[in-house]
């Protein structure tokens, strides 16, 4: 039988001492690393106590995201460095980083991605039934593992970062589509410094893997962890009346959404709705973003969307409004919005996400009253989901 029902006070601080454990019990949680299973066995025992039966399901993925984007700029920033007799080879591998850059920037197929999930990582999943027969499914996510600091995460920079990442695509399929004209003069001279633009974001990436740390992740995303475990104690205690909820902490966002890829692609989630909490924990506005992606763009669920209005307009203390052009990169709605499935991210943001990717990403930088609003807005929109609002 179900518990008693937490207090808002309650949820509150089973929230906050969720993020406390992560961020500062455990620490960074790099992705496939030891922390990171650390986090999932944590988040485990949480839940247990919250009344929710969890489980690990693992998956192949990497550390870093570092790891694919480099191999496409080195493809792209290679046939530079052949003999110019070499033609053929050189439009070769010109066409395998343009294609390998579509690959991984669409979530689908990805098929370097595959080749280099090699380490264990590992979903925290669990289900929690409604009170009576089953109408849709909703699932709230939101991932583990911490980032890695760098140059291109800098205050002054990071907010660059997105244009930087397009720009750096718009280059690599550049650098194919002048390839064939390499003869030319003019046309060697816009390639040199297509390829030299192209080495520099090169240098940026391994700047982060030499130069950064791994950060304790106290915003991105143990504040998302602890309203989902939250979230997931009200709901153990007060079943939904007609609307299964699906618990999913993803393990290796950081590294490509590798997580929330593995989950989509291991079971039948047409027609779910998914609802994502990432970097909640700042004092901003409680946005829900109705678009998304770097290089590729998906719109979220309208229904979803329409859900959050509705939230947004009830409840204007939580100050809760819309977001067309986030901050930050991909989500974990990403790949279900590239699938084509249901999703909305709520984030906590203001043109920017505090802290992101840095040191200082720490428990005392975490705003008590942005975790609150974030719950109470998520709970109000669980609550219109299960009535049919997102229909």
């Amino acid at each position: 039988m179900p518990g008693p029902a937490l207090t808002r006070d309650e949820d509150l601080d089973a929230a906050m001492a969720t993020i406390a454990e992560l961020a500062e019990e455990i620490g960074p949680r790099r992705p496939t690393g030891p922390a990171e299973r650390e986090a999932a066995e944590a988040l485990l025992v949480r839940l247990e106590e919250s009344g929710v039966t969890a489980r690990t399901e693992e998956f192949d993925g990497y550390s870093t995201f570092t790891a694919p984007f480099s191999i496409v700029l080195g493809l792209a920033v290679l046939p530079a460095l052949m003999p110019r007799r070499w033609r053929l080879r050189r439009l070769s591998t010109a066409l395998v980083a343009a294609a390998g850059l579509v690959s991984e920037g669409r979530l689908l197929g990805a098929p370097l991605t595959r080749a280099l999930s090699r380490r264990r990582s590992r979903n925290v999943v669990a289900t929690i039934e409604p009170q009576g027969e089953a109408r849709r499914t909703l699932c709230l996510v939101a991932h583990m593992d911490s980032s890695r600091s760098g140059l291109i995460f800098h205050p002054r920079l990071v907010g660059w970062m997105p244009r930087w990442i397009a720009a750096t695509g718009i280059l690599v399929l550049a650098g194919t589509l002048l390839e064939p004209f390499a003869d030319r003069r003019r046309v060697r001279g816009l390639l040199g410094i297509v390829r030299g633009a192209l080495l520099g974001s090169l240098g940026l990436l391994a700047e982060r893997e030499v130069r950064g740390v791994d950060v304790p992740g106290a915003n991105d995303n143990a504040s998302g962890c602890g309203i989902v475990v939250a979230l997931a104690g009200r709901l153990a205690a007060q079943p939904l009346e007609s609307t299964r909820v699906e618990i999913l902490v993803t393990g290796c966002e950081e590294a490509g959404t590798l997580g929330a890829r593995a989950y989509r692609d291991s079971r039948d989630s047409g027609g779910w709705m998914f609802l994502n909490f990432d970097n909640v924990g700042g004092p901003g506005t409680v946005r829900f973003l109705r678009r998304e992606g770097v290089i590729a763009k998906w719109d979220a669920d309208p229904g979803m969307i329409a859900a959050a209005a509705g939230v947004a307009d009830s409840r204007p203390d939580l100050r809760m409004a819309a977001e067309d052009a986030p901050a930050g990169l991909t989500y974990d709605s990403s790949p279900i919005h590239a699938a084509g499935g249901r999703a909305l991210t709520i984030s906590v943001q203001d043109g920017f996400i505090p802290d992101l990717h840095q040191p200082s990403d720490v428990l005392a930088n975490v705003d008590r009253d942005g975790v609150r609003r974030t719950l109470e807005a998520g709970a109000e929109l669980v609550a219109a989901i299960d009535r049919g609002a997102a229909d």
